[in-house]
């Protein structure tokens, strides 16, 4: 369902029996936001399976991201340079369907498949089982893209920068990746960190991003958040 107001009408008549016209105050009350934009959208909170997880492209795979930023910017990158994006939440990790994250993915986490996870390594096991080439983004690690498996599906790991993904989940990983940088920038966020890995993955893997440019992949990606 979307309400709008009388002044925003004429763009959203093609939603026929979807749409609601309300008056400004009371699209006030219904938002959190200050200012509505004149617009605002229902929808419900659907999540799937890891079995339906695994046959996207790219599985997001935040391990403990509390900042709805930082997540809501890996959603919008994944989405970016992958057709078929997954996302995997599970304890201690920010409500993907958030105010705030909602608002930090533009409205595109309605394209993703998310799955609600209790336990992180029984989850990478059963990825690992269906075939899902699973890589955590670490900090300092020698290597480049060019010795990481191709594979796709993939699912990407990122911690927070204060606590990274954890050495316990590293076992359950089939590689790791880190972003060369720098020795007086400690860390990059897990919005920025990530995205570079997902552009570069992208490209290692050969996925075509229409009006893209390709970039030779001779770096590696990948830090704690």
């Amino acid at each position: 369902m979307v309400f709008v107001t009388a002044e925003r009408l004429e763009n959203y008549l093609q939603l026929g029996d979807w749409l609601r016209v309300v008056p400004e105050r009371r699209l006030a009350q219904i938002s959190s936001l200050t200012n509505t934009d004149g617009v605002i959208g229902l929808a419900p909170m659907e999540t799937t399976t890891l079995a339906v997880l695994a046959t996207q492209e790219c599985i997001l795979f935040p391990v403990g991201l509390q900042d709805p930023g930082n997540l809501g910017t890996l959603i919008r990158s994944a989405l970016a340079f992958y057709q078929r994006v997954g996302l995997v939440i599970g304890p201690r990790t920010v409500d993907p369907f958030s105010p705030k994250v909602v608002r930090a993915t533009t409205g595109l986490i309605s394209l993703v498949a998310v799955g609600e996870v209790e336990d992180y390594e029984q989850s990478l096991i059963e990825l690992g089982d269906a075939g899902v080439n699973r890589l955590a983004l670490v900090p300092h690690v020698e290597g480049n893209l060019g010795e990481v498996s191709s594979s796709v599906p993939l699912a990407l790991l990122v911690g927070s920068e204060a606590h990274g993904v954890g050495d316990t989940l590293l076992d359950y990983c089939d590689g790791v990746i880190s972003i060369p940088q720098h020795a007086h920038v400690e860390s990059l966020n897990a919005g920025v960190a990530g995205s570079i890995a997902l552009f570069q993955l992208a490209q290692a893997h050969g996925v075509s991003i229409p009006g893209g440019t390709t970039v030779p992949n001779t770096t590696a990606p990948g830090t704690d958040e």
